[in-house]
């Protein structure tokens, strides 16, 4: 099954806080490169967050109740960039500590 990296942005707010868990296509086959751009002022930091916890189906409230010993932060970045991740993952967010400026993450995922 051919992989669908669609474009989506994360997350973009000057406030601190967790972005929307976004739902990744090729989650159970090939792992591809996922590709992100992040904008960000000095001072603040933008986490990666991704789980493998799925629930099949239309239903994605348990995302709000997720326990943090099921959430893996991917990477810590701390300067504007290009930075790839690759893993099985069901479901990635950015999340924005700070409050320095406005941060914007999006790619193709």
């Amino acid at each position: 099954m051919p992989q669908r990296l669609r474009y989506k942005e994360l997350y973009n707010s000057s406030a601190a806080g967790n972005g929307t868990w976004m739902q990744l296509d090729s989650r159970y086959g090939e792992q591809p490169y996922r590709n992100i751009s992040v904008n960000l002022v000095s001072g603040d930091t933008v986490l990666i967050e991704a789980t493998a916890v799925d629930n099949p189906g239309v239903d994605k409230s348990f995302l709000t109740t997720l326990d943090s010993s099921k959430i893996t932060t991917l990477t810590t970045i701390t300067a504007s960039g290009n930075y790839s991740i690759t893993g099985p993952w069901a479901f990635i967010r950015a999340v924005k500590t700070g409050t320095a400026g406005t941060a914007v993450v999006e790619g193709f995922i």
